[in-house]
């Protein structure tokens, strides 16, 4: 596809995800969940064109179950207190639970009418956090905080176009970039505490992924308008530096334990390994067809990869950045979560 093509796919991505709720695919049956399930360390991946769920073995890079549960599923978290994954549904304003035990559906819980995009869970604070999705300019986003003991939501506005969350579990602050207003294209970062926006901080041109090293006190946070990333302090909450990636980046992973973090680049299907001790670009990943959301299995030191286009993820190892499976799962895989 058209590099071209491409970009003006991503800058519409959402929609599109949401369009894919009427062509009616989906996949025949459940695969049965393996016998040793609740010992095995998996891979749960939501495919946004077959509304279902894949989950992977990570121990040896296999399909051991398929999830048939509807609608459009999209992001995807993991509670590893309650064994409980979480994800929501682009097609309505709701969030499914998954035993992880077990590979099954327990519930819903209906947040509102809104579709839901961006998520992050927080097992310290018993909390699951979901944006809005919206992609009208200036329509008004707002973040719901599920509390997981009591399935209770909290509703709060935060900015317009909201994208993405994510959580630092050490300040139990939380991250939400905002695509921006469409007129200069310039995107935010809001930070948000005890259910209020602190600050909004600008960042880059159409500010989408976003990730924490609470270690270091850095903020990671691509930009697919501008192809960068942008790092920021979280104790000044000011930008340090802005570092050059891959073509549309979409989202990003922060791997504290080794320095790194990784950017899936949507455009030229390939993944920017970043220095986090200098904030450089280490190396290039080529991965598969349109590649969208990541997840680090900090167990085995591995990084999954969703491929849009190709229906398929990619494991890299972290410690040589080469690509040693290549799965099959559903349709249109966009995010993906681990659960040890």
């Amino acid at each position: 596809m058209p590099v071209n093509k491409k970009r003006a796919i991503c800058k519409a991505i959402f929609p599109i995800l949401l369009a894919l709720l009427f062509t009616g695919c989906s996949e025949d049956g459940d695969s049965p969940p393996a016998s040793d399930s609740a010992t095995t360390e998996r891979a749960y991946v939501t495919n946004n064109g077959s509304g279902a769920i894949s989950v992977i073995d990570t121990t040896n890079y296999t399909l051991i179950a398929t999830v048939n549960v509807g609608g459009s599923p999209a992001g995807i978290g993991v509670d590893v207190q309650s064994n409980r994954a979480y994800f929501t549904d682009l097609s309505a304003g709701s969030i499914s639970v998954l035993d992880t035990t077990s590979n099954s559906e327990l519930s819903e819980i209906l947040v509102g009418s809104t579709p839901l995009a961006g998520f992050a869970v927080n097992s310290v604070a018993n909390k699951l956090y979901a944006a809005d999705f919206s992609d009208a300019i200036g329509q008004a986003g707002n973040i719901s905080v599920i509390n997981t003991s009591s399935n209770s939501v909290t509703t709060f506005a935060v900015g317009t176009r909201l994208q993405d969350i994510a959580v630092d579990s050490t300040t139990g602050r939380v991250y939400v970039t905002d695509f921006g207003d469409g007129a200069s294209g310039n995107g935010t970062v809001k930070v948000v505490e005890n259910n209020m926006v602190l600050t909004s901080i600008s960042s880059g041109t159409e500010s989408h992924g976003v990730d924490v090293d609470p270690n270091a006190s850095r903020l990671y946070v691509t930009n697919l308008g501008d192809n960068t990333v942008s790092v920021f302090d979280t104790l000044s909450n000011t930008i340090i530096t802005t570092i050059n990636v891959g073509d549309t980046p979409q989202s990003v992973a922060v791997y504290a334990a080794i320095a790194r973090a990784y950017v899936t680049n949507e455009a030229d299907d390939t993944v920017t390994v970043i220095n986090t001790a200098n904030n450089t670009v280490a190396t290039t990943v080529n991965v598969g067809d349109s590649p969208q959301g990541l997840a680090v299995d900090t167990a085995n030191g591995m990084v999954y990869v969703t491929n849009a286009n190709d229906n398929s993820v990619s494991v890299i190892d972290s410690s040589n950045n080469i690509v040693v499976a290549t799965i099959a799962v559903g349709s249109q895989p966009v995010r993906v979560a681990i659960a040890p």
